[in-house]
């Protein structure tokens, strides 16, 4: 499906669009049906051992696609808010959370949580999505990833650690990483005020040390 991108002034809106747009259309419906097969081991070998042992009573999962962070999520959080710019997705998410009331379905923007006040979520969540994201919309997302969350509320951020194509199209780079790199995400993590607790680099599609993932604390 087609999309135009907004008419609004902020550059990083009309990016968010432009990149989110494509993670609904037929190219990737298939992912969603790879990535769901593949997410049991991916949480026990990636996610599961940095956030395992928090408590969450409240989750945001962001870029949620079909949904299967979140139903995960779900089986510790009370309510887990499901947030995609993808109009195709959120229908997706509407219909497969329907009459469930743990979830929250909402649009954004793709680069802002407006509808999440400060300080009211415990746990943000980002897996095998921010990889693909411009480096001004990770950093818009850490920043509003620290205003929503409770004081010792935590994030878990899956990231890119690619930085050979600068300025370029994502979508030239192996598996489609944006450019990010494990020093530059510390430093936007603490520029925006959050305790590093812990980082690592990860292997991807046999990729050494291709991604990054991240449990940041809200202090």
């Amino acid at each position: 499906m087609n999309h135009k991108t907004s008419q609004k002034t902020d550059p990083v809106i009309g990016i968010a669009e432009k990149e989110g747009y494509f993670w609904g259309d037929e190219v990737s419906e298939a992912y969603f049906d790879v990535a769901e097969r593949h997410f049991d081991r991916h949480w026990a070998e990636i996610i599961g051992p940095l956030i395992d042992d928090i408590q969450y009573d409240t989750a945001l999962d962001l870029a949620s696609g079909h949904g299967r962070n979140a139903r995960r999520l779900a089986e510790k959080a009370r309510l887990v808010y499901c947030v995609d710019i993808n109009p195709e997705n959120v229908r997706f998410l509407r219909n497969r959370f329907s009459g469930d009331e743990r979830f929250i379905v909402r649009r954004n923007d793709g680069a802002n949580l407006p509808f999440c006040i400060a300080e009211s979520i415990d746990l943000f969540y980002c897996f095998d999505a921010a990889v693909h994201f411009d480096l001004e919309i990770v950093q818009s997302y850490v920043k509003e990833a620290y205003r929503i969350l409770n004081n010792g509320g935590h994030a878990f951020i899956h990231c890119s650690n690619y930085t050979g194509n600068p300025g370029g199209d994502f979508r030239d780079n192996p598996h489609w990483r944006n450019f990010m790199s494990f020093d530059l995400f510390t430093h936007l993590a603490k520029k925006a005020g959050f305790t590093v607790v812990r980082g690592e680099n990860l292997a991807w599609g046999g990729i050494a040390d291709l991604d990054s993932a991240f449990l940041l604390r809200k202090d």
